[in-house]
């Protein structure tokens, strides 16, 4: 490991770097397309080496998506990741497979857009209507995927999870955080969760 790529950085960017570094494992992704995330995306974009470096010395890989430019940190230990409940994971698989279906159909070159009605369909034909969540539980589950980068409203407005026609941006990073490759490995998650019937935390 090149200590030197931290020791030669220019001194306002050894101050910064702890910073950037810190937001990246809190925020889990850096969009190099989001103006709150512009200059710390350029920053490790410039300093990348560094930002490996410093990232390697506590035991986690630095990522990035050349396609969507988005940079994400991974850690090498299990008991760094993050789990997730049921309903959570499977609103992830939801999403992907939303993800998926627009940009192969739509041909796009921008993160494709879905309506708040076709989330709740799609959920509701994943796992079938015994799992339908209630308002507050898909509210509460999309504004922590918001959170964690995976979606966005468009024009900055708030989940009214009420509004069927309410718009969605699928990003980019809703591919990185659920390891699947192909659509048969999809299906086999889809087939996977679909059968489950209890609370049981998922990876």
């Amino acid at each position: 490991m090149e200590l030197t790529h931290l020791t030669s950085l220019p001194e306002k960017s050894q101050r910064d770097l702890p910073r950037v570094v810190n937001r990246l494992l809190g925020q889990v992704f850096l969009y190099q397309d989001k103006d709150e995330d512009k200059d710390d995306y350029y920053f490790i974009h410039r300093h990348r080496d560094a930002c490996e470096t410093a990232l390697g010395l506590a035991g986690y890989n630095l990522l990035h998506d050349d396609y969507h430019r988005i940079f994400q940190a991974v850690s090498e230990y299990s008991y760094c990741r993050a789990r997730y409940k049921l309903d959570e994971t499977l609103m992830i698989v939801v999403l992907r497979k939303l993800y998926e279906e627009r940009t192969e159909r739509l041909s796009l070159a921008q993160d494709p857009v879905v309506t708040i009605g076709e989330v709740r369909e799609e959920y509701r034909t994943i796992t079938g209507k015994e799992r339908d969540l209630g308002i507050i539980q898909y509210e509460t589950l999309l504004r922590r995927l918001r959170t964690m980068g995976l979606i966005d409203t468009l024009d900055g407005r708030t989940i009214d999870v009420r509004d069927a026609d309410a718009r969605l941006r699928l990003r980019g990073s809703v591919r990185l955080i659920l390891p699947v490759q192909t659509a048969d490995e999809l299906d086999a998650w889809i087939r996977k969760y679909r059968s489950a019937d209890s609370e049981e935390d998922s990876e």
